[in-house]
Formats: C-alpha cells, sequence, structure tokens
C-alpha cells in the first residue's frame, strides 16, 4: 500500500491542496480496478480538526500529524500559512520528522519556504510560486532555485511552482510511482488538457 498524506493548516491556498487531492484520489480509484497495487491518499492537519483555508473554504480533517504520522509521500501546499509554520517550531520538527521517514517529499506552491526553513532545500534544485522565488532564494541561499519551471526534482523532493501547478507535479508523480499509463488515464478522467482562454 503506498500512502499520500496532503497536509493542510489555516490559510492554505485551496487548489494547491485540491488539484494534488483529486489526481491521487482518482489514481486510487483506477487502481481498485486491479489486483496487485495499491494507493491511498487523505488529508492531514497540523493544528487542529477545523481547517479554514485562504479562501474561505471550510474542512473537517479527521488526521493530526504528528512525529509518529508515515506516508510513503507528503504533499506541503503553500499559502499565508506557510509563514505559521514556519514561526511554530513544533510544527516545523514534525514536518522535517515526517519528512525524513518519507520517500517522496513534495510541495506546492509557497510550501517550499516551509522545507528551506527547515534546512530541507539545502544544495537542491527547487521552485515555488513565482513571486517567491527570491524569498526561496534568500531563506535557502544554497539552494538552486529554478524559475519558468511547472515542478522540480532533486532526488526524492519534488517543488511545483503555484496553485496549478501542482496538478501536473501530481500526474507526474503518478507516472513515476506507478507508470505513465495510469497517471495518462488519471490525467484523461480529469480532462486535464489546459488550453487557456487568454495565454500569454
Amino acid at each position: 500500500m503506498f500512502t499520500v498524506g496532503i497536509i493542510l493548516f489555516d490559510d492554505f491556498e485551496e487548489l494547491d491542496a485540491i488539484g494534488p487531492w483529486e489526481v491521487f484520489r482518482v489514481a486510487e480509484e483506477l487502481l481498485q480496478e486491479k489486483k496487485g497495487e495499491n494507493l491511498t491518499c487523505e488529508m492531514t492537519s497540523l493544528w487542529g480538526e477545523k481547517v479554514i483555508a485562504k479562501k474561505g473554504l471550510r474542512l473537517d480533517v479527521h488526521n493530526k500529524l504528528t512525529k509518529d504520522s508515515r506516508y510513503d509521500l507528503i504533499l506541503l501546499p503553500g499559502g499565508e500559512g506557510s509563514r505559521a509554520i514556519i514561526a511554530d517550531e513544533a510544527a516545523m520538527e514534525t514536518i522535517t520528522h515526517v519528512a525524513g521517514h518519507s520517500s517522496w517529499v513534495t510541495s506546492v506552491c509557497t510550501g517550499s519556504l516551509v522545507y528551506a526553513a527547515a534546512g530541507l532545500l539545502k544544495n537542491k534544485k527547487c521552485t515555488s510560486h513565482h513571486m517567491c522565488l527570491e524569498m526561496l532564494k534568500q531563506i535557502s541561499p544554497t539552494s538552486d532555485v529554478i524559475s519558468n519551471s511547472r515542478f522540480v526534482q532533486d532526488g526524492n523532493m519534488v517543488t511545483s511552482a503555484g496553485v496549478s501547478a501542482g496538478i501536473d507535479m501530481s500526474l507526474w508523480l503518478v507516472g513515476q510511482i506507478f507508470s505513465p499509463e495510469l497517471a495518462r488515464k488519471v490525467q484523461h478522467f480529469m480532462e486535464y488538457y489546459p488550453k487557456p482562454p487568454y495565454a500569454d
């Protein structure tokens, strides 16, 4: 059983978490049709059962992240609430501890700032929301901060750019962990073929 934990906190950016949630849960449903491969994805909270996202989405989260939590993959979304995590020593210790036991450590948007503050991006390639790349460089000066990339992989660390980029990253992860074929099926189910009406 491959386990995914999406870590929530107050003032997270909604699509940072919900986009990857959709990808992994669709993959979970498709895998249930097969034998021999299993995936489970759940949301877990840093501080409590009631989580209010940046734009007002309210969620009841029944799993709390502790140092004893174990996931094969953790995903940390971004949003203004990521700054509160950095300021919370206990939260930082918990995330660092759980990350140390995970096969994949991933983030969307400013979730990478948390990893940077924890020292997890030292000497690694990484990215973040385009408006926070300079901040990422300041927090982790030894990192190779990449711009204009939907997501960046360095070993088991995968960081994505802002908001919708988390969907791209999650599809890529499904392809790496299971198979490109499964990732394509997830993408097809989601009808994720972006054609922005106001593209640059």
